[in-house]
Formats: structure tokens, sequence, C-alpha cells
């Protein structure tokens, strides 16, 4: 799988967790964790965290199916609230930090999208924009409240859903939802930008490659394929009698 990535790094994360997998994601959040910004503490979390399962066979195996990849993230992403909540010294009635969140990971031509607060995924193509996530922030005059998000629970409550993707789409990751067609413009404008700008990851999905593996298994074997064409001599041999009777 062919992957262009680009934009801001320091509220983003890309990572590849196998030969066509990858892991995309978008922080923002408030407050610090351990005396680090949380948006850093979340996404440096998130990277030891992949990394460590990485070592084990079965955790890349997983991740390199789209049957078990999202459960497979969703597990890490479990993992990293669960440390990162134990490091803060929030409780029911005050929260002292905490980070909207939304991860993608992209396996064989598959999407799943795992959302939590007010950051946004959404799917261009051809000239069209949707969003890949449900929406569950609601606006106030104040600015958004979130209705979920990293580090305010000991458990992880997020939305997962999945898409498609065709050569020539683009997962876009921003820090805010869009709003009207100004935004939508804007955005569409900004895929084929040297620098789409801060809270914003943009990778364009070019191909799925067929490993020489897969390409291997695809193939008949030499001596399945000597087989057929005795079978097929053997055939028109017995269609040249069935005649001549």
């Amino acid at each position: 799988m062919t992957l262009a990535i680009r934009g801001d790094r320091t509220s983003c994360l890309s990572l590849q967790l196998g030969p066509r997998t990858w892991l995309l994601a978008i922080v923002r959040g408030f407050g610090s964790i351990g005396g680090v910004a949380t948006e850093s503490a979340v996404l440096t979390r998130l990277r030891a965290e992949c990394e460590r399962r990485s070592r084990s066979a079965r955790f890349r195996s997983a991740v390199d199916r789209p049957q078990a990849a999202a459960t497979a993230m969703h597990g890490v992403l479990s993992r990293v609230n669960g440390d990162l909540y134990a490091s803060t010294a929030s409780h029911e009635d005050y929260v002292t930090a905490a980070a909207s969140l939304t991860a993608v990971v992209i396996v064989h031509g598959h999407a799943y999208v795992m959302h939590a607060g007010s950051t946004a995924a959404y799917l261009a193509r051809a000239g069209e924009i949707m969003p890949l996530f449900r929406d569950d922030v609601f606006e106030e005059q104040k600015g958004p409240l979130l209705v979920r998000a990293v580090a305010v629970a000991p458990v992880l409550d997020v939305t997962i859903s999945s898409a498609m993707l065709t050569p020539g789409d683009a997962i876009v990751l921003l820090g805010r939802r869009m709003r009207g067609d100004a935004d939508r413009r804007a955005v569409l404008a900004s895929l084929d930008a040297g620098d789409p700008g801060e809270r914003v990851l943009i990778a364009r999905f070019d191909r799925d490659d067929v490993t020489a593996g897969d390409a291997h298994a695809a193939s008949p074997r030499p001596r399945r394929r000597a087989f057929a064409r005795l079978a097929a001599a053997i055939a028109s041999v017995v269609a040249a009698v069935t005649r001549r009777w």
C-alpha cells in the first residue's frame, strides 16, 4: 500500500505498523500530564505503546488483517487512556487534562476510524469531502462541550466507523470540525499543498500494492500449470477420437 502523508507533526502522528498498515492520529487537548502538554503526552504514549506491541508477532499479525486491525488498535487506545488518566489528578467533579482524539488505521485499502471529541476525520474523493466520524460534541457559546475524550475516565469510549478506499482518495485529519462551504473549499484546496497548515494531516491513498508473497500465492504453481496443460491435451485427444467415431 502506498500513502503520501504530509502535514502538522506537532499535534499529529503517522506510524507504519505493518507492511500495508498505517496509523494516523490527531490530538487536541488542554492541561498537562506529568508536566507535559496533554497533546504531546498522548502522542508520545500512543507511539510508545504501538512500538512496544509491535515487538509481538501476534499484534503484527492482527494489525495487518482488516478483520482484526480495529480491535487491536482499540486495545492500544484503551491502554494509553488508562495510563494517562492514572497520571492526572482528575476526578468526577473536576478534569485537569483531556484530549480529543481521532485515529485512523489504514490496512489493505480499509480505513477504520476511532474517534472521541472535537477532532475530525474526512474522506476526500473526486472533489467531494465527507465526514468519517459521528459527531458527539455539543456546541455552546463559550466553546465545544466534549461528551467523550481521552484521559477523562479510566475507560475510553470511542466510536468506530469504516470505509473502503480507492486510488486517489485522501484521508484528512483536522483539529476541529469543518463548518460550511468555505471550510470545505479550503480543505479541498489544501490536498495538494506542500504545507496544509496547523492541526492538519493528509494521507493520500495511491494504490494497494501486491507484495511478492501475495503475487506468488495468487499465481498457480508450476506443477499445477503442468497438470492443467496435460488435462487440456487429454481433452483434445478425447474430442478428436469422439469425432472420428
